[in-house]
């Protein structure tokens, strides 16, 4: 599993992580600033390479951009259950 979180300002990147320890990104995103409502986050979980049902190696994940802290995390857990 590969987690993703790119932070944009004004229509900019301004950050970008990407890591497979959920510890080190749990850190990482419990850091940011959600006062400052002028960013949007930007989240993917990559779940890996599984057979579709078409016998196809497809690339599955899960990803969206948020606003405020609340959505953000909503779909954190949504994207880490099993």
């Amino acid at each position: 599993m590969q987690f993703t979180l790119k932070k944009y300002e004004n229509s900019k990147m301004t950050y970008k992580v990407r890591t497979h320890k959920l510890r080190r990104f749990l850190r990482i995103i419990r850091s940011i600033k959600w006062q400052n409502s002028s960013f949007s986050a930007y989240l993917k979980v990559d779940y890996g390479r599984f057979t579709d049902n078409f016998g196809k190696l497809t690339n599955f994940y899960n990803d969206g951009e948020y606003d405020n802290k609340e959505d953000f995390w909503m779909a954190f857990n949504a994207f880490m259950e099993e």
